[in-house]
């Protein structure tokens, strides 16, 4: 069971980046229903009017967080393609972080994939793209977009529909993590690696089990 964070005083600094911290804390712990302006502020240390000059209600917290978990996410992905100039397996690598990083961050990940908090047509974070990732992050959402609309043919081998899939499959196991139903079968977060890696077609060998549990993710929280 997670324990109680007690307030941190602030003093000085980034009170928009200590606030963030103090909200990723606290649905770490509490999951997302728990998240207020108020209780973040408490958490920090500040005066219950000065969270609001950042975020003027809850729904503003929860878009800037969305931000933050795009930006942590995307973080993952690249540095997960370090090494490798290959398209293909730089796609296969970002998926696999990608499940990885979900599993490790449920409530984030929510808040972050959730399109009321997020504009999948909007531009893209200002990270530097690596070469064999650009298309597959940059601007996949809005070809996606553009190309079904069209009413054009979606042949299974136009890279749209490639990247669609691989990425369909990494969102679907990502979500098996996060909803808990790995979690009721025993399976444990450690395993999401090993899983993604296996779907999106690695052989994966066996791995010796010394007292490992599961991290509870229904709740949206960790332990």
């Amino acid at each position: 069971m997670a324990t109680k964070t007690r307030a941190r005083p602030y003093h000085h600094g980034d009170l928009k980046h200590a606030l963030l911290e103090a909200s990723i804390e606290l649905i770490r712990e509490k999951g997302v229903d728990a998240l207020t302006v108020a209780e973040v502020g408490r958490r920090v240390g500040v005066s219950s009017a000065a969270p609001y000059k950042h975020f003027a209600d809850r729904l503003a917290l929860l878009r800037a967080l969305a931000m933050e978990g795009n930006r942590r996410l995307n973080a993952a992905l690249i540095t997960a393609t370090e090494g490798t100039t290959d398209p293909h397996e730089a796609f296969r690598r970002s998926g696999v972080a990608y499940v990885r990083w979900a599993a490790e961050n449920p409530a984030l990940y929510r808040i972050a994939t959730d399109p009321a908090y997020i504009d999948y047509a909007g531009p893209h974070p200002d990270e530097e793209v690596p070469e064999p990732l650009k298309g597959s992050m940059d601007t996949f959402w809005p070809e996606l977009s553009k190309l079904v609309r069209s009413g054009s043919a979606l042949p299974t081998s136009h890279p749209l529909m490639e990247q669609l899939r691989g990425r369909a499959l990494a969102q679907g196991l990502a979500n098996m993590f996060v909803s808990g139903v790995f979690d009721s079968l025993g399976i444990a977060t450690s395993d999401a690696e090993r899983l993604a890696r296996a779907i999106t077609g690695e052989d994966v060998p066996a791995t010796t089990r010394k007292g490992k549990t599961s991290r509870t993710l229904r709740s949206g929280t960790s332990s």
